[in-house]
C-alpha cells in the first residue's frame, strides 16, 4: 500500500493561537475553546479482566505536560453493551468544550473498540476519535482505509505520550504531530514521523496511578495489580508484537517510590512486575532487589515478574529475587520441542536452550521459595504427536523434579495464534496463507471471530491470548488461504488430550482462566461437544 510520509519538525511549530480556536453552537451546546481528552478501556467480554496501565501512564503525562486539559478515564471493561452506550452518553454530556477520545486495543478487544468509537461519533460527531495500542499501531493503515472504520479519525503508532499531547497542542493542524497516522481527503493515509520514544527522566515522571481513574476492572490481572517498570524488549519472537526494540526503564529510584507508593498509599498487596522481558539485565535486576529487599522491612508485599530462561541461569540474579520476596517468575519457555522452538524464533539452539532449564533453571527454583509457572504454546501450525510428546516428555521429567521436593509446577497453556505486526504475520502474508485478504485479513477475521459461540468461550476459559489472533493450528488451514475461517473439530480434540495429558502429570498442574474472564460466572470447564458444534 501507498503512504504518504510527512516530515515533522516538532521544536518548530507552536501551538495553535487561542484565538484561532473555534466557538460554536451544536444541538444548543456552547463549544468553548476548552479541549478534553477521554481515554477509554474497551469492553473486554470473554477476554482477561484487568485495566491498561498504557492509559494510566498517557493520562499522567497529558496531565503533567498540559494541566489545562480535562483528562478523563472511562473504564468500559466489565460494561454490557447497553452500559457502555450510556456512560458514552454521559461523559459526552459532560464536556463543554472539543473532545478528543482514545481507546486503546488488542487485536481481541479491536471490534468493541470500534463500537465505542462510533458510539463517540454519535454522540457528538465533532469528537476527534483516536485509536491506539498495538493492534492500532500495527495495522494503521488498514483501519484508516475501511470505509466501515469512519468513526476513527486518528491512528497513534507506538508509544502514545508525545504524540497525544503534540495532538492536543496542535489539532487540526496534523502535519506537525509525530507517530500518528491519518486520512487526508481523497489522497492516501498519511503516517507522519515517529518521535524518539521517551527516555528514562521522561519515563520516571509518569506516575503510577491516576486522580480521576474510578476503575471498574481489576487494576491486573490474576489477583495482582500491574506494574510495568520497563519498555521494550530486544528479541525477536516470530510470534510477538513487541520485537526488536530498546529497553527503556525506569531508575531504580523511582521504581521504588511507585511500589512503595501501590503498596503504603493504595494498598495493593500484589504486585506484578509486567515488563516484556525482567531481568534482562543482571545488573540492574540485582540492583532493584536489593532495594525492594529494603522496601520490605518498611512495607510488606508478594510480587512476582515474567522473564526468559536465559535470565534466570545466573544463580546471584535468582537469589537476589528471592532475598527481595519474589513469590512466582513466569517463564516465557513456549515449547520443550526443538522444531517449534526454532519455528517460534525463541532459541536459536533450542539444545541449549533446554538444557539450562532443565539442569539448571528448574532444579534451582524447586529448591527456592519461588514458584515456577511456565507459559507453553499449543496448536502450532502442522503439530503433531511427534511435537506434543517431546513436550509431555520433558513436562514428565520436570513434574517428577517437582514432586520430589515436594512442589508443584503450574502450565500456563497459551493457545498459538498470529497476531499483526509480528514476524510469523508477515510471513504468512507472503506465503498467502490468510487468503485474498492478505494483510486485511483481521478487520475479516475479528468481526467473524466475535460471532463465534461456544468455541470463542472455549479458547476464553481455557488459554491467555486466546482470543483475537488467528489460530491457525486449529482453522482448516486450505479453507484459511482461500478467505475462509472455519475451526477444524479434529485439531480442538487434540489440543483437549493435549491439555489433558499435562494436566494428568504429577507434579503440574495446568492453570484454569476462567475465573479471570471479564464478566464471566460461568464454571471454568467446557465439554468437547460444547466447543466443537
Amino acid at each position: 500500500m501507498k503512504r504518504r510520509n510527512v516530515k515533522l519538525n516538532i521544536l518548530g511549530q507552536g501551538a495553535i493561537p487561542a484565538s484561532l480556536a473555534s466557538q460554536r453552537l451544536e444541538n444548543g451546546k456552547l463549544k468553548t475553546d476548552r479541549r478534553s481528552l477521554i481515554l477509554v478501556h474497551p469492553p473486554q467480554r470473554g477476554l482477561l479482566e484487568g485495566f491498561s496501565t498504557g492509559l494510566v501512564a498517557l493520562a499522567n503525562h497529558v496531565s503533567d505536560e498540559l494541566p489545562e486539559v480535562r483528562v478523563k478515564l472511562l473504564d468500559l471493561g466489565l460494561a454490557s453493551e447497553e452500559e457502555a452506550f450510556q456512560k458514552i452518553e454521559q461523559c459526552v454530556e459532560e464536556i463543554d468544550g472539543q473532545l478528543f477520545v482514545g481507546v486503546t486495543t488488542t487485536t481481541a478487544s479491536y471490534q468493541a473498540a470500534l463500537s465505542v468509537a462510533n458510539a463517540f461519533k454519535a454522540a457528538d460527531p465533532s469528537a476527534v476519535v483516536i485509536l491506539g495500542g498495538h493492534h492500532a499501531s500495527a495495522q494503521d493503515d488498514i483501519i484508516l482505509e475501511n470505509p466501515k472504520n469512519l468513526a476513527v479519525d486518528i491512528v497513534v503508532r507506538g508509544e502514545g505520550e508525545i504524540a497525544i499531547v503534540e495532538l492536543l497542542r496542535r489539532h487540526p493542524h496534523l502535519e506537525a504531530v509525530p507517530n500518528i497516522s491519518y486520512r487526508n481527503g481523497l489522497r492516501p493515509v498519511i503516517q507522519n514521523e515517529m518521535a524518539p520514544t521517551l527516555d528514562q527522566t521522561q519515563l520516571d515522571r509518569i506516575h503510577v496511578t491516576f486522580k480521576g481513574w474510578g476503575l471498574q476492572s481489576a487494576p491486573g490481572k490474576f489477583d495482582h495489580t500491574t506494574y510495568v517498570s520497563a519498555r521494550g524488549c530486544p528479541l525477536r519472537c516470530a510470534f510477538c508484537s513487541v520485537a526488536n526494540e530498546r529497553i527503556r526503564n525506569k531508575s531504580v529510584e523511582a521504581v521504588i517510590r511507585d511500589l512503595r507508593f501501590l503498596v503504603d498509599e493504595m494498598g495493593y498487596k500484589s504486585i506484578a512486575i509486567e515488563d516484556n522481558f525482567f531481568a534482562h539485565s543482571p545488573r540492574r535486576t540485582i540492583e532493584i532487589c536489593q532495594a525492594i529487599e529494603e522496601l520490605q522491612v518498611e512495607v510488606p508485599f508478594r510480587w512476582d515478574c515474567q522473564t526468559r530462561v536465559e535470565s534466570c541461569q545466573r544463580e546471584d540474579v535468582l537469589e537476589a529475587m528471592e532475598r527481595a520476596g519474589c513469590e512466582s517468575i513466569y517463564l516465557g519457555v513456549e515449547s520443550f520441542d526443538p522444531e517449534q522452538l526454532l519455528y517460534l524464533n525463541k532459541t536459536r539452539h533450542p539444545g541449549s536452550y533446554l538444557s539450562i532449564l532443565q539442569n539448571k533453571v528448574v532444579p534451582w527454583m524447586l529448591r527456592s521459595t519461588i514458584d515456577l509457572y511456565i507459559n507453553l504454546q499449543l496448536g502450532l501450525p502442522d503439530e503433531g504427536p511427534s511435537h506434543r510428546l517431546n513436550t509431555l516428555k520433558l513436562l514428565k521429567t520436570l513434574g517428577q523434579q517437582a514432586s520430589d521436593a515436594g512442589k508443584k509446577i503450574t502450565v500456563f497453556p497459551q493457545l498459538h495464534v498470529v497476531y499483526p505486526g509480528t514476524g510469523h504475520f508477515h510471513q504468512g502474508v507472503v506465503e498467502g496463507r490468510f487468503g485474498p485478504d492478505g494483510e486485511t485479513v483481521f478487520e475479516r477475521f475479528t468481526e467473524w471471530e466475535a460471532r463465534q459461540q461456544p468455541i470463542l468461550e472455549w479458547l476464553g476459559e481455557h488459554f491467555a491470548h486466546g482470543t483475537g489472533g488467528i489460530p491457525e493450528g486449529i482453522l482448516f488451514r486450505e479453507r484459511l488461504r482461500k478467505g475462509e475461517f472455519e475451526v477444524n473439530p479434529d485439531a480442538i480434540i487434540n489440543v483437549v488430550n493435549y491439555l489433558n495429558a499435562m494436566a494428568a502429570t504429577p507434579g503440574i498442574e495446568v492453570f484454569k482462566y476462567g475465573r479471570y474472564l471479564a464478566g464471566s460466572h460461568r464454571d471454568s470447564e467446557k465439554s468437547v461437544s460444547e466447543a466443537t458444534h
